[in-house]
Protein backbone atom coordinates (compact mmCIF):
# COMPACT_ATOMS: atom_id res chain seq x y z
CA UNK A 1 0.00 0.00 0.00
CA UNK A 2 2.16 2.90 -1.21
CA UNK A 3 1.57 6.24 0.49
CA UNK A 4 3.05 9.72 0.42
CA UNK A 5 3.95 12.17 3.15
CA UNK A 6 2.91 15.46 1.52
CA UNK A 7 4.58 18.61 2.96
CA UNK A 8 2.07 21.10 4.36
CA UNK A 9 4.18 24.27 4.04
CA UNK A 10 7.26 23.57 1.92
CA UNK A 11 9.60 20.75 1.09
CA UNK A 12 9.66 17.61 -0.99
CA UNK A 13 7.12 14.81 -0.60
CA UNK A 14 8.31 11.55 0.92
CA UNK A 15 7.17 8.40 -0.86
CA UNK A 16 6.57 5.47 1.49
CA UNK A 17 7.21 2.72 -1.05
CA UNK A 18 9.31 0.43 1.17
CA UNK A 19 8.38 -1.46 4.33
CA UNK A 20 10.60 0.87 6.39
CA UNK A 21 11.56 4.40 5.35
CA UNK A 22 14.31 6.08 7.37
CA UNK A 23 13.96 9.89 7.62
CA UNK A 24 16.71 12.33 8.62
CA UNK A 25 19.39 14.60 7.25
CA UNK A 26 22.09 11.93 6.89
CA UNK A 27 22.78 10.87 3.26
CA UNK A 28 22.18 7.20 4.16
CA UNK A 29 18.53 7.93 5.01
CA UNK A 30 15.80 6.98 2.52
CA UNK A 31 14.25 10.46 2.84
CA UNK A 32 16.80 13.24 3.40
CA UNK A 33 15.46 16.53 4.81
CA UNK A 34 18.00 19.34 4.61
CA UNK A 35 15.78 22.43 4.84
CA UNK A 36 15.53 22.34 8.65
CA UNK A 37 18.17 22.52 11.36
CA UNK A 38 15.82 20.71 13.77
CA UNK A 39 16.06 17.39 11.91
CA UNK A 40 18.45 14.84 13.42
CA UNK A 41 20.81 12.77 11.29
CA UNK A 42 18.59 9.71 11.75
CA UNK A 43 15.40 11.29 13.06
CA UNK A 44 12.60 8.73 12.65
CA UNK A 45 11.41 5.70 10.72
CA UNK A 46 8.01 5.20 9.12
CA UNK A 47 7.10 1.53 8.79
CA UNK A 48 4.22 -0.42 7.31
CA UNK A 49 3.16 -3.01 9.92
CA UNK A 50 0.09 -5.21 9.22
CA UNK A 51 -1.19 -2.70 6.61
CA UNK A 52 -0.96 0.18 9.13
CA UNK A 53 1.68 2.90 9.19
CA UNK A 54 3.71 3.38 12.36
CA UNK A 55 6.22 6.15 13.05
CA UNK A 56 9.08 5.54 15.46
CA UNK A 57 11.23 8.30 16.94
CA UNK A 58 14.89 7.23 16.77
CA UNK A 59 16.02 9.33 19.74
CA UNK A 60 15.83 12.67 17.94
CA UNK A 61 16.45 15.90 19.86
CA UNK A 62 13.41 17.79 18.52
CA UNK A 63 10.95 14.90 18.39
CA UNK A 64 8.12 13.61 16.24
CA UNK A 65 4.44 14.55 16.60
CA UNK A 66 1.26 12.89 15.27
CA UNK A 67 -1.74 15.26 15.22
CA UNK A 68 -0.09 17.48 17.85
CA UNK A 69 0.79 14.65 20.27
CA UNK A 70 4.48 13.94 20.87
CA UNK A 71 5.60 10.42 20.00
CA UNK A 72 7.61 8.96 22.89
CA UNK A 73 8.65 5.74 21.15
CA UNK A 74 6.23 4.91 18.35
CA UNK A 75 2.69 5.77 17.27
CA UNK A 76 0.19 4.78 14.60
CA UNK A 77 -0.31 7.15 11.67
CA UNK A 78 -3.44 7.00 9.50
CA UNK A 79 -4.36 8.60 6.19
CA UNK A 80 -5.12 12.27 6.71
CA UNK A 81 -3.08 12.49 9.93
CA UNK A 82 -0.53 15.27 10.37
CA UNK A 83 3.01 14.11 11.05
CA UNK A 84 5.53 16.70 12.26
CA UNK A 85 9.17 15.66 12.01
CA UNK A 86 11.24 18.22 13.94
CA UNK A 87 9.59 21.39 12.68
CA UNK A 88 8.58 20.12 9.21
CA UNK A 89 4.90 19.21 8.86
CA UNK A 90 3.53 16.48 6.58
CA UNK A 91 0.14 14.91 5.88
CA UNK A 92 -0.12 11.17 5.16
CA UNK A 93 -2.02 10.54 1.93
CA UNK A 94 -2.65 7.44 -0.17
CA UNK A 95 -0.61 7.26 -3.36
CA UNK A 96 -2.76 7.23 -6.47
CA UNK A 97 -2.07 4.32 -8.87
CA UNK A 98 0.33 5.35 -11.62
CA UNK A 99 1.45 8.40 -9.67
CA UNK A 100 -1.83 10.23 -10.44
CA UNK A 101 -1.14 10.35 -14.16
CA UNK A 102 -3.26 8.32 -16.52
CA UNK A 103 -1.68 6.52 -19.42
CA UNK A 104 -2.82 7.74 -22.84
CA UNK A 105 -4.77 5.11 -24.72
CA UNK A 106 -3.38 3.93 -28.02
CA UNK A 107 -5.54 3.62 -31.15
CA UNK A 108 -3.53 0.66 -32.36
CA UNK A 109 -4.55 -2.89 -31.60
CA UNK A 110 -2.08 -4.89 -29.53
CA UNK A 111 0.43 -6.96 -31.49
CA UNK A 112 -0.62 -10.59 -31.94
CA UNK A 113 1.16 -13.17 -29.84
CA UNK A 114 3.16 -15.60 -31.98
CA UNK A 115 3.59 -19.00 -30.35
CA UNK A 116 7.12 -20.29 -30.10
CA UNK A 117 8.16 -23.31 -32.18
CA UNK A 118 8.15 -26.59 -30.31
CA UNK A 119 11.47 -28.26 -29.56
CA UNK A 120 10.86 -31.00 -32.13
CA UNK A 121 11.19 -28.47 -34.97
CA UNK A 122 14.50 -27.13 -33.72
CA UNK A 123 17.48 -28.06 -35.88
CA UNK A 124 20.91 -28.84 -34.44
CA UNK A 125 23.73 -26.51 -35.45
CA UNK A 126 25.58 -27.42 -38.65
CA UNK A 127 29.03 -27.61 -36.95
CA UNK A 128 29.71 -28.55 -33.35
CA UNK A 129 30.43 -25.51 -31.23
CA UNK A 130 33.32 -27.19 -29.37
CA UNK A 131 35.77 -29.72 -30.79
CA UNK A 132 36.34 -32.54 -28.28
CA UNK A 133 39.97 -33.41 -27.41
CA UNK A 134 41.51 -36.57 -28.89
CA UNK A 135 42.63 -38.06 -25.56
CA UNK A 136 40.46 -39.59 -22.86
CA UNK A 137 38.55 -37.17 -20.69
CA UNK A 138 38.00 -37.77 -17.02
CA UNK A 139 34.34 -37.94 -16.06
CA UNK A 140 35.07 -36.18 -12.80
CA UNK A 141 37.32 -33.36 -14.00
CA UNK A 142 37.05 -31.77 -17.45
CA UNK A 143 40.82 -32.04 -18.03
CA UNK A 144 42.44 -34.40 -20.58
CA UNK A 145 44.48 -37.15 -18.89
CA UNK A 146 47.56 -38.59 -20.56
CA UNK A 147 48.79 -41.80 -18.91
CA UNK A 148 52.39 -41.38 -20.06
CA UNK A 149 52.93 -37.97 -18.50
CA UNK A 150 56.17 -38.03 -16.45
CA UNK A 151 55.08 -35.17 -14.21
CA UNK A 152 52.58 -37.38 -12.38
CA UNK A 153 54.63 -40.57 -11.88
CA UNK A 154 56.01 -41.47 -8.45
CA UNK A 155 59.59 -42.80 -8.40
CA UNK A 156 60.08 -46.18 -6.70
CA UNK A 157 61.96 -46.26 -3.36
CA UNK A 158 65.73 -46.77 -3.53
CA UNK A 159 66.57 -50.53 -3.63
CA UNK A 160 69.27 -50.42 -0.95
CA UNK A 161 67.14 -48.75 1.74
CA UNK A 162 64.67 -50.62 3.90
CA UNK A 163 61.18 -49.52 4.77
CA UNK A 164 61.23 -46.91 7.49
CA UNK A 165 64.79 -45.74 6.84
CA UNK A 166 65.53 -42.17 6.03
CA UNK A 167 66.78 -41.86 2.44
CA UNK A 168 69.70 -39.60 3.32
CA UNK A 169 70.97 -42.09 5.91
CA UNK A 170 71.00 -39.74 8.93
CA UNK A 171 68.15 -41.11 11.01
CA UNK A 172 66.33 -44.39 11.22
CA UNK A 173 62.54 -44.13 11.69
CA UNK A 174 60.98 -47.49 12.49
CA UNK A 175 57.49 -48.02 11.14
CA UNK A 176 54.94 -50.17 12.87
CA UNK A 177 52.80 -52.52 10.85
CA UNK A 178 49.17 -52.71 11.99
Amino acid sequence: MPAILVPIESGKPITLDKPIVLVGRHPDCDAVILNSRKISRKHCAVALVNNNFVVRDLGSMNGVWVNGDRVEQQAAVGFGDELMIGDVRYRLEADKPGGGKSKPKSDKAPAPVVPAKPYADARPPAKPLVTPPKSEISGEFPVPIDDEDERFTVPPPPPDKGIGMDTDGDDFIPLKKF
